[in-house]
């Protein structure tokens, strides 16, 4: 602000003070008058010349203004500041008295501590011997009941020790006993076996011979001859049909036809003398199928059927569990 005052001191002149600024009348005046072109050019920028310069002032005293408005916050500041180190001083006096203080109480309760620790250390150590006594009055007394159990102990060991080797013995005994009773038992079950399965033999000897009997009694037996590649008809209904035959093993593959039900049994190298034994219907009784005799051109055998029932029979049922020989395939 100071360059701005001293700008505008007494020994300066401004052109604008100097120039002279005529009114409106004569201005309505002159502009009616025949100017020259010069002399109006000079008055528009002389016009021009006072608006930038009014404009200029008006933007210096806003800043002006507003550099005032900050300086007086600063020292507003500053006063506050100043305000609050002046009690500083106060403050530090306070504080070392509070430290003094505080070392004086800190002296006195050093002093308390090491009359305490002197204390305790006596304490301490009374302590100190009288368990070191008792330690070892306890140890000693633990020592000798300890080896009172020692000894007693050992004494019961040694009984039990003795009496092991006499359990020992005695089971060793038993075992043997044992065995011995084991192998008779086993010689006994093993005769005992072999004469239940002599007798089962038997029994089943028995009644295959009883039940050969009732079938030949019950049974009436049809021979017949199939060629191969023709269809032979053993009974009505049934017929066999050759596909082949091997004379060399006696076996022979081909099927039975069964006309009631329209059903084929397959038969696949089967031996001879081995029965092919199909059923009627379920309850009846069954029908077997016998070669006996195996050639090139075909086969011969015989059909068992019930004696009671009629050869001119066409419902023969149909075929359950063929008897095969071991080794061959089902059909």
């Amino acid at each position: 602000m100071g360059p701005v005052k001293e700008g505008w001191g007494m020994g300066y002149a401004s052109p604008v003070n100097e120039a002279e600024i005529p009114s409106f009348e004569e201005w309505d005046s002159v502009q009616s008058m025949d100017l020259p072109v010069h002399h109006r050019r000079r008055t528009a920028g002389l016009w021009t010349a006072i608006a930038t310069l009014a404009v200029a002032l008006a933007v210096a005293a806003g800043y002006g203004y507003s550099v005032i408005s900050q300086y007086n916050e600063e020292l507003a500041n500053l006063s506050a500041r100043v305000n609050s180190y002046l009690g500083v001083p106060q403050q530090l006096n306070r504080l070392e008295a509070g430290l003094n203080k505080l070392n004086a109480g800190q002296e006195s309760l050093a002093a308390h501590v090491q009359k305490m620790d002197a204390g305790w250390n006596s304490g301490l150590n009374k302590v100190r011997m009288r368990s070191a006594e008792l330690v070892a009055y306890t140890n000693r007394k633990e020592h000798a009941e300890l080896d009172q159990r020692t000894a007693n102990l050992n004494e019961q060991i040694s009984e039990i020790t003795f009496r092991e080797h006499l359990a020992l013995a005695h089971i060793a005994e038993l075992e043997k006993q044992l065995a011995h009773a084991r192998q008779e038992l086993a010689v006994a079950r093993a005769s005992y076996t072999q004469e239940l399965a002599a007798l089962h033999e038997q029994q089943i000897s028995s009644q295959r011979e009883i039940d050969s009997l009732t079938d030949m009694l019950s049974r009436e037996q049809i021979a017949f001859v199939a060629e191969k590649n023709h269809d032979a008809e053993v009974v009505q209904g049934v017929s066999l049909h050759l596909t082949g035959t091997d004379q060399a093993h006696q076996r022979f593959r081909g099927w039975i036809w069964i006309e009631g039900i329209r059903r084929r049994i397959w038969v696949r190298d089967h031996p001879t003398e081995l029965p092919v034994v199909f059923y009627p219907k379920s309850g009846e009784t069954a029908y077997e199928l016998v070669v006996t005799k195996v050639n090139r051109e075909g086969v011969s055998g015989y059909l068992l059927v019930p004696a009671n029932a009629s050869t001119a029979q066409q419902n023969v049922a149909y075929n359950s569990n063929s008897i095969i020989a071991p080794g061959q395939k089902t059909f």
